[in-house]
């Protein structure tokens, strides 16, 4: 191989790496700030846009002979600028515009008309740099097709690299700044292409990306305005926060107002923290007298003390945020706490900027401040607790899903049936778990409330003997708080007493908002709450399957604690008004999403062979069909084997970041080595990928069939032998899943024949077909997961892989008989 050879492979292969990094850093970093200007549920919305930008663009290829036919290099020399320079001016628009999203469901057909055109803005602002990147890389497939196995090796150690520093660069950089970084590279890799073959082209690319830095730094400086539903507004000044790897925290002082929605009740008193825009949890001044802790003589949260024997009890509180619950224990007796936040950011404004503000709390030797998982906080712990106190920690925005392995699961592992179990195992004789969370529409809809206690129910069947002896009810209607009606759900270890129950009641004398719905022997409010308490097994059962929403129990495998309408119910019902904004909206986009991506797909897919034949001169490739099939079916099949296998192992991991990190790397990785070296397979074309895929299912079901045990031992080990275990369980599955898309690629290849404008169009539209699925896939596997569970994706996507292989046999059958080519 002559040296301008190599130095042209060598070029095509970074070419590739910059392109795998970018989009997978973009992507992450975009779902953060989408997550942040609108809400949770958006960022599937960015997944799509991605892979969507990703799709159409190896269309794009396939319809365009000049694309097809370009030089590589001149390509990226001509592209990379202006795809960095329209990427910083969509960020800008992307941070600045103000829009309303909740409109689009609840608004006139007006305002619904407005923001969707909005929507539409902040769509192709983001959409159109994944093009940009899906160009370049498409026209790469085709030119170097017959180096796919390299090509794609690189492409995915690109994404694996930048899956690798995305985490830490969110908890130190931040997004904006990800996202703006990433496109001054994409510029530089222009003028690298351009220094690669000298000349004086140099200058003027140095000065693209001279203009591209210059425009990133400027756009680096702007606000992010988030949507007009959430509690941040533009016009308020943040004194303290940051971006984290969980969600933004911002903190505003509310020194100036009197009453604050019943979180603060005096001047100078709070500090609101916003999670990612919407009101999250506070830090109050705190010095251990009256004048700082009186607010809790007339608190909900003396119930949780009310309700163990102790009267200086040990305390475990999940979800400690800016140590409210810590002053509250303390202020309440507890002799001693350990309080376990996730998110660092909290963390550390608590540790300290408003550490004199809060009295030096942690500093308190009762207190031990744990900034971690609190799953995995307790699964690691010996000790046994008075009060495990489970404070809201239901933020919507926490854990925002960084790609498409992500969702927003992490919190509501902490209420699943083998969460529950672990609390309970936890406890002392005389001790209690305490649930608190807002259910805004107790009297007409309690679906958090009935939720909780449809799950505790079965964690307790085979701990209690009658579950109605050992549970509670108490709910808040103390209109001034933010969080509405409040309830108060508590599992105790023994059977109630009379003592226990006459301390809730003494507890609720100063508490004149607070009613008590169900306490054993003494009230039984009748409505669903205490039907689900106190009917019989199959009675409980009926009164789940027949309510009109989800609040059936749920376990590790289908996580999805906020998931309340059914999908059934989503199809058939697509209405847009609503009582509670928190009722199907995210199950309504994803419906959204899957029909426009199908819709998309279907166009772009269908086009390249329309233009074709209506220009005369195109050419029936024989087996299209199952080429079609094969690149469909990995679309959908990588994705619900991706999430599936990653939310598996993010239990196991415990903290959300470092699960994303490990997991979705070490799967890219080891991809990646299956993709380079799965041109052994070509010496066994007989036999072909069925081996491959023998081995992906077996050892698939393997782990599905041990993953709950394996979770309970391995999660009390040293961080770094899960992360070890990770790995060593993820990378064969990787391996495997890495031979298939190179298979497919040579099939093409085989299938078009000898002539090079017909390979050329051929390969472009098959990787446009497992991007166009990739986009639908990414939505149809959440919703498959919140529908049945990850073991049903799992399955489904094995499904996949088995249909591929077949396909693949099918056309190496017509391969090997000749028939390629056929005039129309």
């Amino acid at each position: 191989m002559s040296a301008s050879v190599r130095r042209s492979v060598f070029l095509r292969l970074v070419t590739a790496f910059v392109v795998g990094f970018v989009s997978l850093t973009l992507e992450i970093a975009y779902t953060r700030v989408i997550s942040f200007k609108l809400f949770y549920y958006y960022t599937y919305f960015v997944i799509g846009l991605a892979l969507l930008g990703l799709g159409a663009a190896g269309a794009f290829v396939s319809l365009s002979s000049r694309l097809r036919n370009a030089d590589t290099v001149r390509l990226v020399q001509g592209v990379a600028p202006i795809a960095a320079l329209a990427g910083v001016g969509g960020y800008a628009v992307v941070a600045r515009l103000a829009i309303d999203v909740n409109l689009i469901w609840i608004g006139t057909r007006w305002e619904a008309l407005l923001q969707l055109l909005l929507l539409f803005l902040l769509s192709v602002s983001i959409t159109a740099v994944f093009f940009a990147v899906g160009l370049v890389f498409a026209s790469l497939v085709v030119n170097q097709a017959t180096q796919m196995r390299r090509l794609y090796f690189w492409d995915l150690l690109g994404a694996a690299t930048g899956c690798l520093v995305a985490v830490p660069l969110e908890s130190t950089v931040g997004p904006p700044a990800m996202i703006l970084g990433s496109l001054v590279l994409l510029a530089v890799l222009g003028l690298g292409m351009v220094l690669s073959e000298g000349g004086e082209r140099w200058r003027s690319a140095a000065g693209a990306v001279l203009v591209v830095a210059t425009f990133a730094i400027f756009c680096g400086q702007l606000k992010v305005r988030v949507d007009e539903t959430k509690t941040l507004h533009d016009s308020e000044v943040v004194e303290a926060g940051d971006w984290g790897a969980v969600f933004r925290v911002d903190v505003v002082d509310y020194s100036d107002n009197t009453v604050v929605h019943g979180v603060g009740d005096a001047q100078g008193d709070v500090k609101l923290l916003h999670h990612d825009g919407l009101l999250g949890s506070a830090i109050h001044r705190y010095d251990g007298t009256e004048a700082t802790t009186g607010r809790f003589a007339t608190d909900v949260r003396k119930v949780a003390f009310a309700a163990v024997e102790n009267s200086a009890p040990s305390v475990l509180i999940i979800g400690a945020a800016g140590g409210n619950e810590i002053m509250a224990a303390l202020t309440y007796g507890a002799g001693h706490i350990d309080a376990v936040e996730l998110n660092p950011v909290t963390a550390d404004l608590l540790r300290n900027r408003y550490a004199d503000y809060t009295g030096h709390i942690l500093d308190d030797p009762r207190v031990n401040y744990v900034q971690g998982d609190g799953r995995t906080f307790l699964a690691r712990s010996d000790a046994d607790y008075d009060l495990i106190w489970f404070v809201a920690p239901d933020s919507y925005a926490a854990s925002n899903a960084a790609t498409s392995g992500a969702f927003v699961l992490s919190e509501s592992y902490l209420y699943t049936r083998q969460m529950v179990e672990t609390a309970f195992d936890h406890l002392t004789p005389g001790g209690a778990i305490v649930a608190q969370f807002g259910d805004f529409a107790f009297d007409q809809r309690p679906t958090r409330t009935a939720r909780y206690i449809t799950t505790a129910r079965a964690a307790l069947h085979n701990r209690v003997d009658d579950f109605s002896q050992n549970i509670g009810l108490i709910v808040d209607y103390d209109d001034t708080n933010f969080l509405g009606k409040v309830s108060t759900i508590i599992l105790f270890a023994s059977p109630v007493s009379s003592s226990t129950v006459d301390r809730i009641d003494n507890s609720l004398q100063d508490l004149p908002r607070s009613q008590a719905k169900y306490l054993p022997g003494e009230v039984r409010v009748d409505g669903l709450t205490s039907d689900l308490i106190t009917l019989n097994d199959d009675e409980a059962a009926a009164v789940v399957d027949e309510y009109p929403f989800e609040i059936g129990a749920i376990d590790d495998d289908r996580p999805f604690f906020w998931h309340f309408t059914s999908f059934s119910s989503v199809v058939t019902n697509f209405q847009r008004t609503y009582e509670d904004t928190e009722i199907a909206i995210g199950e309504r986009l994803l419906v959204v999403l899957v029909g426009v991506a199908t819709l998309v797909a279907a166009l772009f897919l269908w086009l390249p062979f329309a233009v074709t034949r209506r220009r005369g001169n195109a050419s029936k490739v024989v087996g299209r069909s199952g080429l079609f099939g094969y690149f469909a079916a990995l679309g959908l099949g990588f994705m619900f084997i991706e999430v599936s296998m990653i939310q598996r192992f993010a239990l196991l991991l415990g903290f959300p970041t470092l699960s994303l990190s490990v997991s979705l790397f070490t799967l890219l990785i080891a991809t990646a080595v299956g993709a380079r070296f799965s041109g052994v397979l070509s010496h066994w074309k007989q036999v072909g990928l069925v081996p491959v895929t023998a081995l992906l299912i077996v050892l698939s079901v393997l782990y599905m069939s041990v993953s709950e045990s394996l979770t309970d031992s391995a999660l009390a080990w040293a961080q770094w032998a899960r992360i070890a275990l990770v790995i060593a369980l993820l990378f064969p599955i990787g391996l495997l899943l890495g031979t298939f898309l190179p298979a497919g690629i040579d099939a093409a290849i085989e299938l078009s024949g000898s002539d090079e404008a017909v390979r050329g169009r051929l390969v472009a539209w098959c990787w446009a077909v497992n991007g166009f699925f990739s986009v639908i896939g990414s939505s149809v596997t959440t919703i498959v997961s919140m529908a049945y569970g990850f073991d049903k994706a799992l399955l489904a996507g094995l499904g996949m892989y088995a249909l591929a292989t077949g396909l693949q046999r099918v056309n190496a059958a017509k391969s090997n008989s000749h028939v390629v080519l056929a005039q129309t």
